[in-house]
């Protein structure tokens, strides 16, 4: 049987793949449980067809092997993240196109909208390691541990986490919106995309997508 946030999590993953910030196989999604449990994305599935059948459930620690080669291979920095603070409820992981350019140039993207850190908490850009390693691991529970809402790994993509799942899928929207914003005042952008933007605002105008 199913856990109710199960398909919470993937309406999540739908919505985000609809809005652009993840395709294909990329991205991944967790919500932690009580009990020390969390749900999370399995590994090699486009977000668009997910079920909440398919979502698997991990011990936060002591976990077997067998169970972790099911699910996301950043399994790491969702544990990370969790470990690191207990208001943590829910981790998302994106390489929505804006957030994922400023994090390669290394822009600061509450340069232009300060009240941003209102929204989202501090804003974090960590240097590159590689996808699913302890050192990513290490680097991004550090940074939540420190306060931050929404980290920008170098070369691959966004993490946003949140009290809950809504939470961090807003963090995750508005980040993007300002990294667009960002791209913009550097004319680096090309042509904007105004449709993408026109859905991410309806999205966060919708609050109630997690009740």
């Amino acid at each position: 049987m199913t856990h109710p946030l199960a398909e919470d999590l993937c309406r999540a993953g739908r919505q985000l793949h609809a809005q652009g910030l993840i395709a294909g196989l990329a991205g991944n999604i967790s919500v932690r449980l009580d009990g020390d449990l969390l749900l999370i994305t399995p590994r090699g599935t486009n977000k668009s067809r997910l079920r909440p059948e398919d979502v698997v459930t991990l011990a936060l620690e002591g976990h077997h092997g067998s169970e972790v080669s099911q699910a996301s291979t950043e399994f790491p920095f969702h544990q990370a993240c969790y470990l690191a603070s207990d208001e943590v409820r829910a981790v998302v992981h994106t390489h929505a196109p804006a957030l994922t350019a400023v994090g390669v140039r290394g822009l600061d993207i509450t340069s232009t909208l300060p009240e941003l850190k209102l929204a989202v908490g501090s804003v974090v850009l960590l240097d590159f390691a590689p996808s699913g390693s302890e050192q990513l691991g290490r680097a991004t529970g550090d940074a939540v541990a420190e306060g931050a809402g929404v980290i920008l790994l170098k070369n691959h993509g966004a993490v946003s986490v949140g009290g809950d799942l809504n939470d961090a899928v807003n963090r995750m929207e508005l980040a993007e919106l300002a990294a667009y914003t960002v791209l913009l005042s550097q004319d680096q952008v090309g042509d904007l995309d105004l449709g993408r933007i026109i859905k991410l605002r309806a999205h966060l105008e919708d609050t109630e997508r997690y009740s």
